[in-house]
């Protein structure tokens, strides 16, 4: 099993393989939990189709159709900024990047046209160096990721009211070939949540059963950080809890044990959500988690493929 750290320029865009489908991403959550609203900067970058893609996204607890979102601007098909670097960059999407300590401090800035409906300027600052994965495993099979949670300050201007931002959140980074073709296959959940300096979360599980529409997953990597020390997980189970209306997440018990052989029972409820459709869906909820009597805020992402997604619709509506 072959891990490989984190560098400095791995910041910067990596140079690409033959396969038409290679990306980058740069994603950097933040919330607001006393409003239930969370909120997304991403970057996606094709270089063989010399385009950019991305945007941002604000949501509450008011809505979750994109359209009825606070904030939704989802850009595909942007130029390819020449000489684009991730460590400067001013993205034609609005996302602004300015690496301030490689690995660990970075400002951020949305800006796109009218910045009454929707401007940031942030600051992250990481509480552990970037987490890698190792290669070849999944759900990382053909490519290369990293997260790293850390401290969001700074502020937001939504729909002309001016917000500040002091949470904890995830950031993330990844490379590779990504294809848009899933069929019915692909479900994936990525969850999170961060107490404080010493004491975080994050995990991926998939369907372990031959259920494609099980709420049981198992875990498949992530991290403990307890008392400042970082575990891989290497083992756990996910138990989901959906509305029925609408088959989003409302709640989540997670038991995790990692390389440590610590363990953490974890119980969450979503507090607000989002809807992302692209070739998978993916349902985003703020998340406020119980661990072991300590409340701390974060994220999951339920995935789902789109064919699989209108199967569990067609199952509810019984059509």
């Amino acid at each position: 099993m072959t891990i490989r750290d984190f560098s400095p320029a791995d910041d910067a865009l990596h140079p690409p393989s033959d396969k038409h489908a290679w990306t980058e991403t740069s994603w950097w959550s933040f919330n607001v939990p006393e409003r239930a609203l969370g909120g997304w900067l991403y970057v996606q970058v094709r270089p063989h189709q010399n385009s950019t893609a991305g945007g941002a996204f604000v949501w509450d607890a008011e809505a979750s159709l994109p359209w009825e979102l606070p904030f939704f601007a989802w850009f595909t098909h942007q130029k390819l900024p020449e000489g684009l670097d991730l460590r400067a960059a001013r993205l034609p999407s609005g996302v602004e990047i300015t690496q301030v300590e490689p690995g660990m401090v970075y400002d951020l800035g949305y800006r796109f046209r009218d910045e009454t409906d929707f401007r940031a300027d942030l600051r992250f600052t990481g509480i552990i160096p970037p987490f890698p994965y190792p290669a070849g495993v999944p759900p990382f099979s053909a490519s290369s990721h990293f997260d790293q949670p850390g401290h969001v300050t700074g502020r937001i201007t939504l729909r002309g009211e001016t917000i500040d931002v002091d949470c904890y959140a995830v950031r993330d980074r990844s490379w590779g070939p990504r294809p848009e073709h899933w069929g019915r296959t692909g479900r994936l959940s990525y969850a999170f949540g961060t107490v404080d300096q010493q004491t975080a979360f994050l995990v991926f599980c998939a369907p372990s059963s031959a259920d494609p529409f099980t709420d049981i997953e198992a875990v498949m990597t992530g991290y403990l950080l307890r008392d400042g020390v970082t575990g891989r997980l290497v083992s756990g189970i996910r138990t989901s809890r959906r509305d029925p209306a609408d088959g989003m997440v409302r709640a989540i018990a997670l038991s995790l044990v990692d390389e440590l052989g610590r363990r953490a029972e974890i119980h969450g409820e979503s507090l607000s959500r989002m809807a992302l459709p692209r070739h998978r869906v993916t349902f985003n909820s703020l998340m406020r988690w119980d661990w072991d009597g300590q409340e701390c805020f974060g994220e999951d992402q339920d995935l789902w493929p789109v064919a699989l997604t209108a199967d569990r619709r067609r199952r509810q509506t019984g059509d």
